[in-house]
């Protein structure tokens, strides 16, 4: 992350998530936020790096751009090693594009930038590389130098190379001066180091104190202080719990604790210096005690008081939201879901209308697990199932529950719910227990629960996290794909097939062409046409490495298909490849929008991140809804 000065926002690209259950791996992100002060933002560049993490950026003030360089991309199969990079990109007017420089600096991890302002140069020293065969690492000693066009390397005699472990440099602007910590070479103690641009040398500096935890640490500069200020880190030893601080006087070679609020000591955060503001803002990392990933942005303030931003002008990143259209005032209510932080699921409802979010009510419980949502057309009210158990409505000023029901569906998680306005019913169906995928089918008309009997021949096999909506082409509830088996003695099948409801039992559709098994898909109808529009979800295909073809890879997809119930015929939706596209995910929120005309897609979860990105489609192509970024300044 670094702070874009003439636009006064922060911008961070990419970094690493936690592990994800679905694919058991862990994966890079190729995401360009920007932090105005307030809130993020979320760009879709039309040029977009190669995923990374633990890459080096750095801002170019005489250019105004962001620089960043190398980094390392995690394998996309669980036998594939990552790959370290060595390639050079600069971010400038929102949007990416590569220097193709003469001459490259060697692949690498942890590589140390700082931008020398006094000599229009970024200066990059070391990093490693990690071999993924028995996870030692090779350390990187040398030193680059980038004027904007080309690397040129600065070698110097053996003696004077400094060996230096996980590096971090700053740049002291009142000094005009690059300044480096880290680890020695047996990673025992802090060392430091000064940078003579001029001779292209480094030398020794040994003040009386130094910060002890400089293993994945951070330094910025503070202009308003005129001194450097380190943060954050681990220690070879024992590591202190609450975060310290440490500023460079570089007049009398001092290094000064600085007394702060308590707040847990991070490592391997995104960190820039807003200037305006006079905050070091942070984001992402772990605790330097474990692996427990941030997911706060944290604003150390000028009077070194730690404060943890709450931004609550929008829903935060989340999947598994009811979206559902009330034609009646043009509003796409979302309630619940589930977030990276949420040990519980959300209970919050937002309403989403003429383009803008704002929070409607907190919720009639506070537990509600699974939420599953429906709109009754006919009666102008929200439907709400919590764990498929527990039911509520919504008349879009108050909430009515129904705590007494004599008959109502089991306990479930993942099942499907639409509403029928040619039964004027609500229709529930399958889910999985815990233990068991279930079957039965439950309506709702407002006041009762009634279990749908049926023979065997007439049910779906057991299945949860099927996409199900109301097809108005066929008249009738329509479900497609998920998760499922029969008994806990069965294998699990990832459902390709389609089914249509009745009001009395299910039949099996004739389709020559699916989607393909996957479960947890986006899908909703447009009213205008009819026609039913599916996007990505998490997909299972047999491996190409596999001649038996029983190998099965499971992936996360972002493919976009329409389905035309009058012709009960899918068609694949080619998108222009030249426009921005909404990256991979499933369990995202999908409904119709009124006012655009257009389906609008919302969050979801993929590869271990949890997604807030608003997306419209347009019938051929999918748009980003972006907010304003920058602020006009007054001219004087």
């Amino acid at each position: 992350m670094v702070w874009d000065i003439p636009n006064d926002v922060g911008v961070l690209f990419g970094g690493i998530g936690p592990l994800d259950k679905g694919t058991s791996l862990q994966h890079n992100s190729a995401e360009t936020w920007l932090w105005n002060g307030s809130r993020w933002l979320q760009r879709f560049p039309a040029t977009i790096p190669p995923a990374r993490a633990i890459h080096s950026m750095v801002w170019d003030s005489t250019r105004n751009r962001a620089v960043m360089f190398g980094g390392r991309r995690e394998g996309t199969d669980k036998d594939e090693p990552y790959t370290f990079i060595n390639d050079t990109w600069v971010y400038q007017n929102e949007n990416w594009s590569q220097i193709q420089t003469a001459a490259n600096p060697p692949v690498r991890q942890f590589g140390a930038m700082a931008y020398d302002e006094s000599r229009d140069k970024v200066v990059l020293y070391g990093g490693n590389i990690q071999k993924p065969v028995d996870d030692t690492f090779e350390a990187r000693y040398d030193t680059w130098e980038f004027d904007g066009l080309d690397w040129t390397e600065r070698t110097m005699p053996a003696a004077t190379n400094p060996k230096v472990a996980k590096p971090i440099l700053g740049y002291d602007a009142a000094r005009n001066e690059t300044v480096m910590v880290g680890l020695n070479d047996t990673g025992t103690a802090t060392v430091m180091y000064r940078y003579d641009g001029a001779n292209h040398t480094w030398s020794a500096v040994t003040p009386v104190k130094m910060p002890t935890c400089v293993n994945d640490g951070y330094m910025v500069y503070r202009p308003h202080r005129g001194r450097l200020l380190f943060l954050g880190g681990v220690c070879a030893t024992t590591t202190p719990q609450l975060e310290e601080a440490w500023e460079w006087d570089n007049a009398g070679n001092t290094w000064t604790q600085v007394t702060i609020s308590g707040m847990t000591r991070g490592a391997t955060q995104a960190v820039a210096f807003d200037p305006l503001r006079r905050e070091v803002v942070m984001f992402g990392g772990t605790t330097a005690l474990g692996n427990v990933l941030f997911s706060q942005t944290v604003i150390l303030q000028p009077d070194n008081a730690w404060r943890v931003v709450v931004i609550n002008l929008r829903p935060q990143p989340r999947s598994q939201t009811g979206f559902d259209l009330d034609a009646a005032s043009n509003t796409i209510w979302m309630f619940g879901g589930l977030d990276e932080t949420s040990q519980f699921y959300h209970t919050d409802l937002w309403g989403y209308r003429n383009g803008q979010w704002f929070p409607a009510s907190q919720g009639p419980t506070t537990d509600c697990d699974s939420a599953l949502t429906a709109f009754d057309t006919d009666r102008n009210r929200l439907v709400v199932s919590c764990k498929g158990n527990e039911t509520f409505e919504w008349d879009g000023s108050a909430w009515t529950s129904f705590p007494d029901l004599k008959t109502k569906p089991q306990i479930r998680f993942f099942a499907g719910m639409v509403y029928d306005p040619m039964l004027k019913k609500t229709v529930l169906y399958g889910g999985f227990n815990n233990n068991d995928f279930r079957n039965d089918t439950w309506t709702w008309n407002g006041t009762a629960w009634t279990e749908v009997k049926m023979s065997k021949d007439k049910r779906p096999p057991h299945r949860g996290q099927m996409s199900m909506w109301f097809d108005p082409l066929q008249g009738k509830v329509v479900l497609y794909g998920g998760i499922g088996r029969g008994s806990v003695n069965e294998h699990v099948t990832r459902y390709s097939d389609m089914w249509a409801f009745n009001g009395s039992g299910w039949a099996k559709l004739t389709v020559s062409e699916t989607p393909g098994g996957r479960f947890g898909a986006q899908v909703a109808v447009n009213p205008v046409t009819g026609k039913t529009l599916l996007f990505g979800g998490l997909r299972v295909v047999v491996r190409d490495d596999d001649p038996k073809g029983e190998a099965l890879k499971q992936f996360f997809d972002n493919d976009t298909w329409e389905w035309d119930g009058a012709a009960s015929r899918w068609t694949r939706i080619f998108t222009d490849p030249a426009t921005p596209e909404p990256e991979v995910r499933e369990n995202g929120s999908l409904a119709w929008d009124p006012v655009a005309l257009r389906l609008v897609m919302y969050g979801g979860y993929a590869d271990g991140f949890y997604r807030s990105d608003l997306w419209e489609w347009t019938g051929t192509d999918w748009v980003p809804r972006l907010e304003q970024a920058f602020r006009r300044r007054a001219v004087r």
